[in-house]
């Protein structure tokens, strides 16, 4: 683990220190669960969103190496 140091404005950190004393824990881990939530939402969503164009070209036919053989027309061996 690291150590860093942030700044708060005054209502941000009255609302940190008032979660704290609720849940018995420290500022600092409320703090980091708060972040490991947002990246776990973040990582979350880009999953949902790879779900959501998997097999989108599914019922299409492509045939991948004239396609680049298209791309490299101007390259030659």
């Amino acid at each position: 683990m690291r150590r860093t140091q942030i700044y708060f404005g005054d209502q941000t950190y009255g609302y940190l220190k008032k979660e704290s004393e609720t849940r018995h824990v420290t500022i600092s881990e409320v703090i980091r669960e708060s972040i490991n939530d947002r990246i776990k939402r973040k990582v979350q969503n880009m999953l949902k969103a790879t779900d959501e164009i998997l097999g989108i070209w599914k019922d299409r036919e492509f045939d991948v190496e004239a396609h680049i053989r298209n791309l490299r027309k101007d390259r030659t061996l």
